[in-house]
């Protein structure tokens, strides 16, 4: 892979044949996080603010959590997908049991999905979206991945398929906008 004199390129794969398939000089294989690293990790997306390891253990949901990270099996994004998501659920244990409890953790994927963990981590992600979400959510999928549409064009595909309804008077653009900044922040 040839650039120009002095700068260098970098590129990210899951699968090291595309590195091979482009000569690279140098490959980088990250690693697993070990399970301190990935409960470090976990922490920092699931506290709030002031909080800490000790709220968990008076809630009695740090054992959960430590069950919950153990099936993250040391991959860094769905540490940080779970991790976010858990800090949405703040200390309710059921929640937290539910998640640990979840069949999506037994779904066998392809090996190019990293041993089959990074996609119960999304679906884990997917399955906690509002249901009025998860239309708009779905609906996006008719785009190719990196594929940029403006933000009204979106609004007016979702209005004009019915994913988006007036509610109490608000116009149905306030409400597909919510919808989007709910999108980013959840999903």
């Amino acid at each position: 892979m040839m650039g120009v004199m002095g700068s260098n390129i970098f590129m990210t794969s899951r699968n090291k044949n595309v590195s091979y398939g482009m000569r690279a000089s140098y490959m980088h294989e990250l690693l697993e996080f070990s399970f301190d690293q990935s409960w470090e990790l976990f922490l920092k997306e699931t506290l709030r603010e002031g909080e800490t390891e000790e709220d968990l253990v008076m809630h009695k949901i740090r054992d959960v959590g430590k069950r919950i990270i153990r099936k993250c099996g040391g991959l860094p994004l769905v540490i940080k997908m779970v991790g976010s998501m858990m800090h949405t659920k703040k200390m309710h244990t059921e929640d937290w049991k539910f998640i640990e409890g979840s069949k999506i953790w037994e779904w066998k994927m392809p090996a190019a999905e990293i041993g089959g963990k990074i996609l119960p981590g999304h679906m884990l992600s997917y399955d906690d979206l509002p249901h009025y979400l998860k239309s708009c959510f779905v609906y996006c999928c008719i785009y190719p991945k990196d594929y940029e549409i403006e933000r009204e064009t979106l609004i007016r595909q979702w209005v004009a398929h019915g994913l988006i309804e007036e509610k109490d008077g608000i116009d149905v653009e306030v409400t597909a906008n919510q919808y989007i900044k709910d999108l980013i922040t959840d999903a």
